[in-house]
């Protein structure tokens, strides 16, 4: 049982080796093409740009179901054993349902765009070119895909997808600063990001079908009747909780633009990014993290499961302390960096950025936990709390304390998101793994000595 845990540490640590390897180069990619932007546009100009394209982020994280995660908790054991037809047809499902939300989000960001885009702090010149750029959201859905490279463990193709979309980015971004393009050029590289990272993972998941044989790709197959029981309400709690994790990421910063203006939002974006990039590497342990949980708990491993969050939590907590030294070193340095511009506070900023995102870690292994072993409705209703308590707070401490503010809320909001998760997997664990797992019988020392009877 201790080799099993053991594995799966070392395949979590491996695959999340390969999506730090793709994030580090997106990382490393921004810190220019967002310097770039914000020469060729001006800080303001950038400003709009973010409050555009987080906003279609924002619509297509509210209507995206997260259909890789149906796929692995369904679609996992029969694939290792090999009923294909049983996996094609949840395949199929979690296809369709990629495609249903992209559509979904290419509506609703439309006509959010038409309904509340001034109110959002973008001009109501560029309405036009953010509601063409709304199209954009019917790409942003390619997760069946991510679900097949997990099963297959070939987490390396999500390093290739990353890989396609900075690229074209950071090519696009510098072109526009040498020819001194405007917003619509940005909106356009911003867009054609998505599409090529659409078109890479899908044709490597399709690739990856092919390898596996036996599997027929029907994306209109219907599931049979015991294919996957619940599959609708796993598929919606999950996708609401990470609609509601968005709330976060997206909300707060348009809510910040709204308040403050487009150059404020500017400045609370980018250092929020600058936060949960340092944070950034812990956090890809998630999608690594799914796979394993559920063959320890096919096998009931529990004492497996729980040294295994153990050992990721004293992982999770010597990185944390490396990650305030290296933003309390380089922080501000970076803000000044890629905005060209000083900002008062950016070090206080950004350590508050980066407790928000340590907090989050925290998350980590107690999210899939959870959603694994059945009480996934409980992290739903976490985020429901925290969700009600981060809009009004972050509301009120922004027009007190302006972006400090709104960077503080976010750690309280960490806290409470912590707390509420951390309990009910405390009290798994001494239901269903109390104390030390037991020893083994091959491994108990007799008191004849190693290897003797006994007698």
């Amino acid at each position: 049982m201790a080799t099993e845990s053991g594995d799966a540490l070392r395949r979590i640590f491996g695959n999340t080796g390969f999506l730090i390897a793709g994030r580090a180069t997106n990382a490393i990619c921004s810190f220019l093409y967002i310097a770039w932007a914000v020469r060729a546009l001006g800080l303001s100009r950038f400003g709009v740009l973010m409050l555009v394209t987080t906003f279609g982020t924002a619509i297509s994280t509210a209507t995206h179901l997260q259909s890789w995660q149906p796929l692995l908790h369904y679609g996992t054991d029969p694939f290792t054993n090999g009923r294909r037809a049983q996996f094609s047809r949840v395949l199929a499902f979690c296809v369709r349902a990629d495609y249903l939300s992209g559509g979904v989000g290419w509506l609703v960001g439309t006509l959010g765009v038409a309904l509340f885009g001034t109110a959002m702090g973008w001009p109501p010149a560029d309405q036009g070119a953010a509601m063409v750029y709304m199209t954009t959201i019917a790409f942003m859905n390619f997760s069946w895909s991510a679900g097949v490279f997990r099963l297959c463990n070939t987490f390396w193709l999500n390093m290739l997808v990353d890989l396609s979309g900075t690229l074209v980015r950071t090519v696009g971004s510098g072109l526009g600063f040498m020819y001194h393009m405007g917003l619509d050029y940005y909106l356009l590289v911003w867009s054609m990001t998505q599409l090529v990272m659409f078109t890479t993972s899908t044709v490597l998941g399709l690739l990856q079908l092919r390898q596996a044989g036996g599997i027929r790709f029907n994306p209109f197959a219907r599931l049979a009747e015991g294919d996957a029981p619940g599959i609708w309400r796993f598929t919606l709690s999950t996708s609401g909780n990470h609609v509601l994790s968005s709330v976060f990421n997206q909300f707060g910063t348009l809510l910040v633009g709204g308040l403050l203006g487009p150059a404020d939002a500017a400045v609370y974006r980018v250092s929020r990014q600058i936060g949960e990039g340092i944070a950034k590497p812990a956090q890809l342990m998630v999608p690594a993290l799914y796979p394993e949980f559920i063959r320890l708990r096919d096998k009931q491993d529990w004492y497996g499961i729980k040294r295994v969050t153990v050992q990721l939590f004293l992982t999770i907590g010597g990185f944390s302390i490396a990650l305030m030294g290296v933003a309390m070193l380089m922080g501000n340095i970076l803000l000044t960096w890629m905005l060209h511009v000083h900002w008062h506070g950016g070090r206080h900023l950004i350590m508050l950025m980066l407790g928000s995102a340590v907090l989050g870690l925290g998350i980590v292994p107690l999210e899939p936990l959870l959603t694994v072993i059945g009480q996934v409705s409980r992290v739903l209703r976490a985020r429901i709390i925290v969700t009600v308590t981060y809009l009004p707070l972050v509301y009120g401490m922004t027009r007190l304390w302006r972006l400090e503010g709104a960077a503080a809320a976010g750690v309280v909001a960490g806290l409470i998101m912590f707390g509420i998760c951390l309990r009910p997997v405390l009290a798994w664990f001494g239901q269903m793994a109390p104390g030390r797992a037991p020893l083994s019988p091959a491994t108990v020392e007799t008191p004849g000595g190693e290897g003797g009877t006994g007698t």
